[in-house]
């Protein structure tokens, strides 16, 4: 078996929008994301971070971007996010008039909420401990 990569924690995602503004006010104002800096493409977007998660989310525009379907497809790729008190989450997502899904991890019993940004992209919130506990926690084994 070859060596794996070298490589280090996650650093961002890349999600596309039609409105880059539309879309910062969204990740802001339920994520709690700020913007920063960013490089000057040639193309508009947005570099978001929140403190303490250790990770970006990037946005770029596309203003003829195909349509995502309707319906919240929680196997369809997604990004998620540990919801630190889940029932409060869903509080605040009902109460924000944000449709979502909920699920519950098969033998796991942790619960998962899903919903779309504005433009489709899928969002998870979930109530599991960080990876390295689920692992020790849950005796999930590791291959190779």
């Amino acid at each position: 078996m070859p060596t794996p990569l070298a490589i280090g924690r996650f650093n961002h995602a890349t999600l596309n929008c039609r409105d880059v503004g539309r879309s910062v006010a969204f990740y802001r104002d339920l994520l709690g994301l700020r913007q920063m800096k960013r490089p000057p493409f040639s193309f508009a977007g947005a570099w978001l971070y929140r403190d303490g998660l250790g990770m970006m989310i990037h946005l770029n525009e596309i203003q003829d971007l195909p349509s995502l379907p309707d319906d919240i497809q929680t196997r369809h790729r997604h990004l998620a996010f540990r919801a630190e008190d889940f029932d409060a989450t869903l509080a605040d997502l009902r109460e924000r008039g944000i449709p979502f899904v909920e699920r519950t991890l098969p033998d796991l019993g942790y619960r998962q909420a899903f919903f779309h940004d504005p433009d489709g992209n899928i969002i998870e919130l979930g109530e599991w401990p960080d990876v390295e506990d689920l692992i020790q926690r849950e005796n999930l084994e590791l291959d190779g």
